[in-house]
């Protein structure tokens, strides 16, 4: 598998281990990410107890994913614009690092062929989406862009992986986290904590400078995990966030989420990989994600995050398992995308209906209750 790693921020060829770190309560484990090829001076440790929090457990797992694969030159066809791929930049000669890119043209030549094999002699343009060369764009030859390969499911993680990420939120469930006052009082003070401080946590970008930021998705396939919104964003985006899902009721075919940002660099750039009209966001079943509103966080909102934390956490304890949790990304032009446009356009119809119906009760509701009282 990959690693992304705490130092540079680039992906590396890993394995793990495990190892005890002393502390006989909580969690005392710690796992060691050990890089293929590097000494062991180089290692990267993450100790059990300092997850204190389901979103550390999250942002911890979203570190990991299934080994990217070398596209090969008889593939090059299958590289477009829009593709995130993960792919080598080099600084300097010997020095080759792994960083998630988004495909953004493609200048298509003729392949030639030597000694009977083909071989690509495209050039592909490039727009990093992480790392040193965060934003901007270079031209890459083939052989330097692997396909990114989708997250595993929690029962097709590494063994070890699994077995410490489920320790760990053992120890977080068991030191209070459902406690519903305290995790009130939490939020409350990493909020006023946000307003008055930039954070910076391990090369995720995380520097709030005013107030978190909120997006409301509808259309959600029901039975979604909260993790799978939080990997997909990560997939395609590089930089963690927090997700929430709200029941839906038993006549209701979609669910509703809110996807909570800290930092308006991400807000914004979640925001136009959203709205971007060449492509959409759907199910493995073909229902699109439609944003229906996108807002900073403020102490009005307090109490609908602490519905959407308390509603989600119920989801993604009885959530169903099987293709409902798959998402993706479908291109312009294709049939796919022909497809979940024609039911995206029908939802938004349905969203503004709904809505007119809520204005009519309101106003329906004030001409009833100003209603001289009958004698």
């Amino acid at each position: 598998m990959e690693f992304k790693s705490y130092k540079d921020d680039a992906w590396y060829d890993v394995r793990i281990e495990t190892e005890s770190n002393g502390d006989s309560g909580g969690n005392g484990r710690r796992l060691r990410v050990k890089f293929s090829g590097f000494a062991d001076e180089h290692d990267e440790v993450v100790d059990g107890k300092d997850l204190k929090s389901f979103k550390d457990v999250d942002f911890l797992r979203c570190r990991f994913r299934p080994m990217s694969v070398q596209l090969q030159d008889t593939e090059c066809s299958q590289v477009h614009k829009g593709l995130s791929v993960c792919a080598a930049h080099s600084a300097y000669p010997d020095d080759r690092r792994f960083y998630d890119a988004v495909v953004d043209g493609v200048v298509r030549n003729e392949h030639r062929f030597e000694n009977g094999e083909e071989q690509c002699t495209c050039s592909f343009i490039l727009s990093w989406k992480h790392g040193p060369y965060y934003g901007s764009l270079s031209e890459q030859a083939l052989e330097n862009i692997c396909r990114i390969q989708p997250p595993l499911a929690v029962d097709k993680l590494d063994p070890l992986l699994a077995s410490f990420l489920n320790s760990a939120r053992k120890t977080v469930q068991a030191t209070g986290f459902f406690d519903s006052g305290a995790r009130s009082q939490r939020l409350k003070q990493e909020t006023k904590l946000a307003r008055s401080t930039s954070i910076h946590l391990k090369g995720d970008d995380v520097d709030i400078g005013g107030v978190p930021h909120m997006i409301i998705i509808d259309n959600l396939e029901k039975g979604i995990s909260p993790l799978t919104i939080m990997e997909f964003i990560h997939h395609h985006l590089s930089f963690p966030c927090q997700a929430f899902v709200s029941p839906s009721r038993v006549l209701e075919s979609y669910a509703r989420g809110a996807i909570l940002l800290h930092s308006k660099r991400n807000f914004d750039k979640l925001s136009a990989f959203l709205e971007n009209p060449d492509h959409i966001i759907i199910s493995s079943r073909g229902r699109p994600w439609l944003m229906t509103e996108k807002t900073p966080v403020h102490d009005t909102h307090m109490a609908l995050i602490e519905t959407f934390r308390l509603t989600s956490q119920n989801v993604q304890q009885t959530r169903r398992t099987g293709t409902c949790n798959e998402l993706k990304v479908v291109i312009s032009g294709t049939k796919d995308y022909s497809t979940a446009k024609q039911l995206k356009d029908l939802f938004e119809r349905f969203a503004n209906h709904i809505y007119k119906l809520h204005q009519r009760l309101v106003v329906e509701e004030g001409r009833i209750l100003q209603l001289p009282d009958e004698v």
